[in-house]
């Protein structure tokens, strides 16, 4: 099986795009992580936050279930361009109020070019690098789509592997299932005559025939796993359905199968006096508890 040929996705993923031109390199790294609803995170360079939005509903496209972490970064080969501008009007300003105190308060000293080049404002460095806004916001959306693609098919590849580990599972239970319907089809009969048994040994010349056969009837009937088999191997039906049909996500749904299919194993264990069955019993739920560890990871 290719994964072409599953549409089962593991919600773990990494990939990684790069777009550039002749100035800007964008890089993008996307990676997932199980969550039970979507919920992406993204950091963005600050002149590519606006951007967020569109990631997003690119995003919800492809992905319904998952945390996913996404990073970009922005390289500018050009080297920024700045320049030194003095606020002259701003540095009189603070000469005129330093010259005020000192009359009013008959202050000594004065102001030199060290200090007066150190109060705030004064010295401000100009960025005249052409801004990359525009070309950077293109680049991020084809290295995020160069992400997504890895992403992807990271997702499919272990989403492969995981199909492949349920379907395995899946059939040690119908082995099981199996096992326990052939030893579970005398039960009630088996039951039936061992207390046919018990009662011959005792002294019952009391007892109303009638009576005895109906309570005989209604206790080997409580031992009868004929629902439960059946309610079995209709969850597995399920299972296998839900592997091998289109709908996503699957996660939840086998999740849930598992659970009934435990609840009727146990109760096969319960009702069963035989150690065959009880051991496929138990058979079934190591093998139910596998899958659920996998599922947990299944979009």
């Amino acid at each position: 099986m290719s994964d072409e040929q599953t549409h089962i996705r593991s919600m773990t993923g990494f990939g990684r795009g790069a777009a550039e031109d002749d100035v800007v390199r964008c890089e993008v790294e996307i990676k997932g992580v199980n969550h039970r609803f979507l919920d992406m995170k993204a950091r963005l360079p600050a002149e590519l936050l606006h951007l967020e939005p569109d990631l997003r509903a690119r995003l919800k496209q492809c992905v319904a279930r998952g945390r996913v972490d996404v990073v970009a970064n922005l390289r500018n080969s050009r080297k920024p361009a700045l320049r030194v501008e003095i606020q002259a009007d701003l540095a009189g300003a603070y000469v005129a109020a330093a010259r005020a105190l000192k009359r009013r308060f008959r202050l000594a000293g004065s102001i030199g070019l060290d200090r007066l080049v150190a109060l705030p404002g004064v010295v401000q460095m100009v960025n005249e690098t052409e801004p990359v806004d525009g070309r950077a916001g293109a680049l991020l959306i084809r290295a995020f789509d160069e992400a997504m693609a890895g992403f992807a098919a990271t997702r499919s590849a272990e989403g492969l592997r995981l199909e492949e580990e349920v379907r395995g599972r899946l059939a040690e239970i119908e082995t099981e299932t199996v096992r326990m319907e052939r030893h579970g089809e005398n039960l009630p009969e088996a039951r039936a005559a061992r207390l046919r048994e018990r009662v011959a040994a005792l002294s019952a010349s009391d007892l109303d025939p009638v009576r005895f056969a109906q309570e005989v009837a209604l206790l080997a009937d409580r031992v009868d796993i004929t629902e439960e088999i059946v309610r079995l191997k209709g969850y597995l039906t399920q299972a296998h359905e839900a592997l091998d049909g289109s709908q996503v996500p699957i996660g939840k749904t086998l999740d849930f199968v598992m659970q009934e299919m435990n609840r009727e194993a146990t109760t096969i264990a319960s009702k069963a006096e035989s150690l065959a069955i009880c051991q496929a019993s138990l058979a079934i739920r190591a093998a139910v508890e596998k899958i659920r560890e996998q599922v947990q990871n299944v979009e």
